[in-house]
């Protein structure tokens, strides 16, 4: 159980990075294509910045499974979740035109990298709630391997009605032990 939800980690934490630098390069090309830097064209550079440190966390807390590292991940994740959505309305500034009367029309000329930039903030929202619900796994999996490992832990054998034995050993399969 615990190698599928590591993978799967793994496996979220690398859609952050790959959606991370794909805004960054998206971004870094609308700002140098821009005559002026506007919101829209340098939110998927600090959007994507958050994505990329979610998923270097998130493989971090994959192969370290300390509960400061989860929480990190977890946190980071939320907070790359909101900052998808901020990016997602700045980036609908880039679509329209406003006049002066308070009236929008969309513009004539679409820019592509507005709704690549789009598509990768709104699959970032998606990768960012699996990655909350896959955090939550791995500190489950990760606290059943720590009980299961910490010394000092003690069962109670069983062995007729008036017999008890108090084992200090790791638990074995074949044992009827109940634990304490």
């Amino acid at each position: 159980m615990f190698k599928i939800v590591e993978t799967s980690v793994h496996v979220v934490s690398g859609c952050h990075i790959f959606l991370g630098l794909l805004s960054v390069i998206v971004g870094v090309i609308s700002s140098i294509k821009a005559d002026v830097w506007l919101a829209h064209r340098v939110s998927p550079i600090w959007s994507g910045g958050f994505f990329l440190v979610a998923g270097i966390l998130g493989i971090w807390c994959a192969r370290r499974k300390s509960s400061y590292v989860i929480m990190c991940f977890t946190a980071f994740s939320v907070v790359s979740m909101v900052v998808a959505v901020v990016s997602i309305q700045l980036l609908r500034v880039g679509l329209v035109n406003y006049t002066t009367d308070g009236h929008t029309f969309q513009k004539e000329k679409q820019d592509v990298l507005i709704y690549l930039s789009l598509a990768a903030a709104g699959t970032e929202i998606l990768v960012c709630m699996a990655a909350i619900i896959l955090s939550c796994r791995i500190a489950r999996v990760a606290k059943e391997e720590l009980s299961k490992q910490r010394d000092g832990m003690f069962y109670v054998k069983v062995l007729g009605q008036k017999d008890i034995v108090v084992v200090t050993k790791p638990v074995d399969d074949n044992d009827e032990l109940t634990a304490v």
